[in-house]
């Protein structure tokens, strides 16, 4: 059975030359930390794209290419389909759909799709609160924490000891700010420095 694909309501016939090419990247952005080694953090999926190349023919190929045209145009969200590739069926947004006159009856285009990234699944969280204490029970106050004090070693890094400690070395500047560190390249093997979480 020959794969068919429809836009909307637009069957594409015949079916795109050749190959449909399909796109999922993933960002990386990289981290340049004074004082510590690039630390790449994957940022989860980019935008995903289907393009391909084709040609409309019949005598309402010229209609056609005005429909997807307008479509683009209105920047509307439209189902793709791709028969026997469920994966590929999508709502989809047309980024380009550049094309070449060769006759009333026959249209060369190219055409790239990006997917539309579903909504965000929000669950709903449900809080429970303890009852307010009664009065003949005496309540404990405890000082916030302070931080704990910690002798830089040989190789330490202020990204490091926010790794360490609270697992996120993002939080490198908390423990500059908290010492008055400056330049974080300029720790000293044996310096006592405070660790605020």
């Amino acid at each position: 059975m020959a794969t068919k694909v429809i836009l909307g309501d637009i069957l594409f016939d015949p079916a795109p030359r050749q190959k449909l090419k399909f796109n999922n990247p993933r960002v990386i952005a990289k981290l340049d930390i004074p004082g510590a080694p690039p630390v790449n953090q994957d940022m989860g999926e980019d935008e995903t794209t289907l393009a391909w190349d084709g040609i409309l023919v019949g005598a309402d190929a010229y209609r056609k290419a005005i429909q997807i045209e307008s479509l683009k145009d209105a920047g509307q969200v439209i189902q793709l389909i791709v028969t026997g590739f469920p994966e590929l069926c999508k709502k989809v947004r047309i980024r380009s759909f550049p094309w070449d006159l060769v006759r009333q009856d026959r249209v060369e285009y190219s055409i790239e799709l990006v997917a539309e990234i579903p909504p965000p699944v929000v669950s709903q969280v449900i809080t429970t609160y303890a009852a307010a204490p009664s009065d003949d029970v005496e309540q404990a106050s405890s000082p916030a924490p302070s931080g704990n004090t910690y002798v830089v070693k040989e190789g330490d890094t202020l990204w490091d000891l926010a790794v360490q400690r609270c697992g996120d070395g993002t939080r490198w500047r908390e423990i500059a700010d908290a010492n008055g560190i400056m330049d974080p390249t300029t720790l000293q093997i044996g310096q006592e420095i405070v660790i605020p979480f």
